[in-house]
């Protein structure tokens, strides 16, 4: 993997670093599968929260990496992005720990968000400025694409088998084997020594780029409906099919044929408009929240969460793509703190607005709708 070169798809081989990121992409995000559909589950079904509180737990989670992502880039520039990438995974451990620590005690669940924040922190600006800094300008799309083809993979096993760890060895056998794949992901990073030259990030720099680029900052709100997708969907899934196995083996397949379009979507991004592709996919996205109504059983929420897999890739990939295009032709994090944060002021609203929705109604579709419009705002990048 580390010499990766596919003739028929690329066009030049990649270089030693995207080598690296796939191989680390494929063992973290195996581990991260396992638990991304289940945390939520875990704390509806295992420690009895209600939406509300699932929505106000999030809405912690993202309140503290708003805060915190600029010292996130700090560390990014001036210790390296790997060491960034690093320092996260402590925090991603004993987030887990504390959510196994909180089957005893429901209260200690509050000081896992922050953790979790702090993870987010430090990973994202490493992760997203090593790939613009390395990937090739030529072939980003395609490059990033086999990364997210990775991920989509990884969502093919992470969730059948973390659905038959928590049902058959319980969920602290589930978070034990996850901490220990996760903190393998770091080996293949580390392969080779970082070459980095240390910079001075200050914050007044990414301030530049909401006054700039006011238009892709509510476009990159738009991620609010990620939210949706990662924390209020997977509960939806686990209350119309019933059971753990069965959650995880409908995100198995529906991912299996994400990760196949993910390499054509790669491939089209470097070939065509890549705002045509973002506004087609944000139409299409929006379109597979307002269609959720349908979810009724296991067959419809199957192709509807193929659907939504698949709208994804259409505006994701191409969106990922113009980002470390933008960041490689600056300074490379300032820019990706940018986006990071504008995202996740985006969540945090998403989680307000949910909070107050869902308080008055009580429906899952309201949520849905609200998640289906925030989808809207990725046209204005």
């Amino acid at each position: 993997m580390f010499s990766l070169h596919f003739p028929q798809y690329f066009n030049k081989q990649v270089r030693q670093e995207i080598g690296e990121i796939y191989a680390h992409s494929a063992i973290a995000n195996t581990a991260l599968s396992m638990m991304s559909l289940f945390e939520p589950i875990f704390l509806y079904a295992v420690l009895g929260f209600t939406i509300v509180q699932v929505l106000t737990f999030t809405a912690v989670i993202y309140a503290v990496y708003i805060a915190c992502i600029p010292l996130g880039g700090k560390v990014a520039s001036f210790y390296g992005y790997k060491h960034s990438i690093a320092l996260s995974v402590p925090f991603q451990i004993l987030y887990w720990t504390v959510l196994i620590a909180s089957q005893q005690n429901h209260n200690l669940v509050f000081f896992a968000a922050p953790l979790y924040g702090l993870s987010k922190t430090f990973y994202w600006p490493g992760i997203h400025s090593l790939i613009a800094r390395y990937a090739d300008r030529e072939q980003v799309g395609r490059e990033f694409g086999l990364v997210y083809s990775l991920i989509s993979l990884t969502l093919i096993a992470g969730p059948l088998l973390a659905g038959f760890l928590s049902k058959h060895f319980g969920w602290t056998i589930t978070f034990i084997i996850t901490g220990f794949i996760y903190s393998f992901s770091l080996f293949p990073l580390f392969r080779y020594k970082e070459i980095f030259i240390p910079k001075l990030y200050e914050y007044k720099s990414t301030l530049e780029f909401y006054k700039t680029f006011t238009h892709k900052f509510v476009g990159y709100m738009g991620f609010g409906e990620e939210m949706f997708a990662l924390n209020i969907w997977p509960i939806f899934i686990y209350i119309i099919v019933k059971d753990f196995e069965g959650t995880g083996l409908l995100a198995t397949v529906s991912s299996l044929l994400a990760a196949i379009l993910a390499l054509i979507v790669g491939k089209i991004t470097d070939k065509y408009s890549k705002h045509m592709l973002i506004k087609l996919g944000a139409f299409f996205g929006s379109l597979a929240w307002f269609s959720r109504f349908v979810a009724t059983n296991f067959w419809s929420t199957f192709f509807v969460d193929t659907f939504s897999r698949t709208s994804k890739e259409i505006y994701f990939i191409p969106l990922s793509t113009n980002l470390y295009i933008k960041s490689e032709s600056t300074h490379v994090v300032p820019y990706v703190v940018f986006f990071e944060q504008s995202l996740s002021i985006g969540k945090l609203v998403a989680c307000l607005l949910g909070i107050v929705l869902f308080s008055l109604t009580g429906s899952f579709m309201v949520l849905f709708i609200l998640a289906g419009l925030f989808s809207l705002l990725y046209m204005f990048i």
